[in-house]
């Protein structure tokens, strides 16, 4: 009888909340207001990139996500992934070939496998500048490149962002010509056409994937690699890097790529809205990317770096004439002449 005393008054309290609870769950929900522009998620879909988080590449990645979801009215959220979580940019870059992962973005070195001609991008010193090479990306000339792109990887180009002005970081000397390169060992990405850029100048191109970085140049595999100021100062590679030659070899393009499947399964207004949000995120990271370049030289000094800028780089053009001539054969000598004729 004592213990029915005790265990009443706590029956009591959950009887009351078991009855209560739906009653005010259900006056919550009538707070909410109800939207008819506003519509139901139909599509959670997955990015993956390869930098840190508050890097230009996350900070457009966010933006491409953000808009994706306004002008789809909600219908497709995407979800980031970034600093490599589901794989360096040469895995995330074949899962979403083959329909695994929604979304990838990379420099474009990384998906020219699938349509060589693609590599006319990371040809040495191609563009002029940036007007230059938006001129080409967004004229008739890229146009043309990314319809084949698809036809050839099964993969479309949703938007261009960029890594930026690639300059030699390495912690052996300065370089302030080609013959400084000799026997340094340089990271490249797995491309050929920049594997050879490197052997051109005289280094040893040392192929590394960039999850492996890190611990390569610690190890000795590599004496340096190159990069722009600002993914260089993100990924902290000043710690055991000392020399940083502003050369520009490469401008470094990057493309965020949906498998063409997936795109195609989506309602006409969902890929317009994918396609909408890819203009205007590259848009943005390109200009965030770009100013960085502004005082990110300064911000290595500062951080112990040795910079040195080559104004006159003709010497560096000269070595990589052959390269040149060698892609010409492989790749089309009509995509060199259009790009270096866009004006």
């Amino acid at each position: 009888m004592k213990k029915s005393k005790i265990l009443m008054p706590f029956v009591c309290f959950f009887l009351v909340l078991f009855f209560a609870f739906p009653l005010l769950a259900s006056a919550q929900e009538d707070l909410k207001v109800r939207i008819s522009y506003i519509k139901q998620p139909k599509h959670e879909l997955k990015f993956a990139h390869g930098l840190v988080v508050g890097s230009p590449y996350d900070k457009g990645a966010n933006r491409f996500a953000e808009l994706v979801e306004v002008y789809s009215q909600g219908e497709v959220k995407v979800k980031i992934f970034p600093n490599a979580q589901l794989g360096a940019e040469q895995v995330t870059v074949k899962m979403t070939q083959l329909g695994t992962l929604d979304f990838s973005l990379q420099a474009v070195n990384n998906t020219t496998m699938w349509y060589r001609p693609m590599d006319i991008y990371i040809m040495p010193f191609i563009f002029r500048d940036r007007e230059h090479a938006n001129k080409v990306l967004f004229g008739p000339v890229g146009k043309e490149l990314e319809e084949n792109f698809i036809k050839a990887g099964g993969i479309r180009n949703v938007s261009w962002f960029e890594w930026g002005d690639r300059a030699i970081f390495n912690k052996v000397r300065p370089i302030n010509k080609p013959e400084d390169m000799k026997g340094i060992k340089i990271r490249v990405p797995k491309n050929p056409v920049m594997v050879d850029t490197y052997n051109a100048f005289g280094a040893v191109s040392t192929a590394i994937d960039w999850g492996e970085l890190h611990s390569a140049l610690q190890q000795g595999l590599a004496d340096g690699l190159e990069g722009p100021p600002q993914g260089m100062i993100d990924m902290k590679f000043y710690d055991f890097l000392k020399f940083y030659s502003y050369i520009n070899i490469y401008y470094g393009l990057s493309n965020i790529i949906i498998n063409e499947k997936l795109f195609q399964s989506l309602s006409k207004e969902n890929q317009e809205a994918i396609l909408k949000a890819g203009k205007e995120a590259g848009e943005f990271q390109r200009w965030i990317s770009t100013i960085s370049h502004v005082d990110g030289l300064e911000r290595l000094t500062k951080l112990g770096v040795k910079v040195n800028v080559v104004k006159d780089r003709q010497a560096f053009v000269d070595k990589v004439k052959p390269v040149w001539d060698k892609y010409k054969q492989q790749i089309g000598e009509k995509w060199f002449d259009s790009v270096v004729k866009t004006k």
